[in-house]
């Protein structure tokens, strides 16, 4: 085994290394943003139910919390992205954070099956440098 063969594989592991750290922390980023609209299409859910009257916490920064009451509520604001707020009812944001969270979850999955193909090229060549190592130390 070349000296540039070995110099090339740790190369390469030392690059999917990153890419599997980069990879982890996209997915749980990700995650995150799939449970955040799964509570979300629940508690519109919820509200839906109630009629529109409920006691709620609304945050209010820095981990702060205030009581309110709904009264009655048809209509939501919703983010459609890059800034840009649509006022939707609550079954139409139900089913716009549905969709989305579907194509989140899709992603993730996507991801992680990249990452596993990663992981799996990682361990392939953390064997070969094993090997290799193994038989430089019998000969040396």
């Amino acid at each position: 085994m070349s000296e540039a063969e070995v110099a090339q594989a740790l190369e390469e592991l030392q690059l999917l290394e990153r890419l599997v750290a980069d990879l982890q922390a996209r997915i749980l980023t990700l995650q995150r943003s799939v449970t955040e609209h799964e509570e979300a299409v629940k508690l519109i859910e919820e509200i839906r139910k109630s009629g529109g009257s409920m006691k709620i916490l609304v945050p209010i920064g820095a981990g702060t919390f205030a009581e309110a009451s709904l009264q009655s509520v048809e209509k939501v604001t919703v983010s459609l992205g890059a800034g840009v707020y649509a006022v939707k009812a609550l079954e139409d944001t139900q089913q716009l954070l549905t969709k989305r969270n579907q194509a989140l979850q899709a992603y993730v999955d996507a991801l992680a099956k990249r990452l596993s193909e990663y992981a799996g090229r990682a361990e392939e060549l953390r064997r070969f440098l094993n090997r290799v190592l193994t038989a430089q130390q019998r000969q040396g």
